[in-house]
This record gives structure tokens, sequence and C-alpha cells, in this order.
């Protein structure tokens, strides 16, 4: 197996174990008995424990972002705004969603986590952005600024993402979904019936 094979091996084996037992819950001796290596093994292909959580994490949030963003690509751009929105609100208990928050938490004490967590979330921003530049192209929104527009709206929904992850449901994130529409409609200047 090739370097890249194995440290891809050891990264899906990672986010497995934090998916189903917490970011901080996951020590080396877990990760390689569940990965079927031994400690120095996995030691071989990241410096430390924290480049591997690290590197595990941006894997994760890159998963998501390609999830999310191939069905933007071709929508028009009032369909992909409404897309992004739902493909950042979670209406699930599912695992990954807690992944974020728990990452976010460790980020509070690993300043290099931190710096990963805040470049996935300018990424997020500026795959919106792109979305309301084509809007804004398209004649159908109309702000000053794409990039502001961007971060408003997207600091509005993960504050309601916070919220859903304690008790999510596809009512909730629709009326999560609905509430913010309505204030990315006030800052694209959409008209109040959609």
């Amino acid at each position: 197996m090739s370097r890249i094979d194995r440290k891809d091996q050891i990264i899906a084996a990672a986010l497995e174990l934090f998916r189903s037992k917490g970011f901080a819950d996951v020590s080396t001796r877990d990760l390689a008995e569940h990965a079927g290596l031994s400690r120095s093994h996995v030691y071989h292909y990241f410096s430390d424990w924290k480049e591997l959580r690290r590197e595990a994490f941006v894997c994760f949030a890159n998963e998501q972002l390609d999830e999310v963003r191939a069905p933007l690509a071709e929508a028009p751009p009032l369909e992909a705004l409404v897309g992004f929105l739902r493909g950042c609100l979670p209406c699930t208990a599912d695992a990954g969603w807690a992944l974020w928050l728990d990452a976010w938490d460790e980020a509070m004490h690993d300043a290099e986590l931190a710096q990963a967590y805040l470049l996935v979330n300018a990424q997020w921003q500026a795959m919106l952005a792109e979305v309301i530049e084509r809007g804004i192209a398209a004649g159908v929104f109309r702000c000053d600024s794409s990039s502001r527009a961007a971060r408003q709206i997207f600091a509005v929904t993960m504050g309601y993402t916070d919220d859903l992850l304690l008790k999510p449901s596809v009512e909730s994130a629709q009326a999560v979904l609905d509430e913010v529409m309505e204030v990315a409609g006030l800052l694209l200047d959409l008209p109040r019936d959609l």
C-alpha cells in the first residue's frame, strides 16, 4: 500500500471513530486498534495526534463542501442559494454534524486546528459568495458586496445550526430555512413573496 493510501486509510478510520465517539474521546490506541495498525505506525504517517486530527477534520470538511457544491453548479441562483442553506442546516442527528461542533470545541485549545477551521469556514463563505455573484450577474440579487452578504448570511445560518444540532428535525430545519431566507432576502434585496 502506498504512503498516500495508508494515510487515507488512517484518516478514514479516525473519522469513523470521531463520528461514533466524538472528536475528543478518541485516543491513538483506539485508532490503532480500529485501523489494525500499531501506534508507532500511525505516527510514521503523522508527526503527532494534533496533525492527524487536523488532517482528518480538513478531509471531512472538504467532503462536506464537495457534497454541497456539486448540485449548486448548474442550479439557478435562487435555487442554489436555497440549496446551499439547506446543506448547512441539520435535519437529522447524523454524527457528522456533531463532528463540526467537536472540532470547533477542540479548536478553542489548538491554534492550528483553529486556523484550519477558519480556512474551512472561509471556503464555505466563498462558495456562498459565488452563488450570490451569479445571482447579481443574473439580476436576481442586489447587494454592494457579495463577500459581506455571504459572511452575514453564513453567520446567521451557523447560529441556527448550533440550535438545530441539539434537536434536529425536518420541520425545524425548514422553519430555520424560512427565517434565514428572510434575512437573505433583506441582504440581497429579494421580493418579499419568495
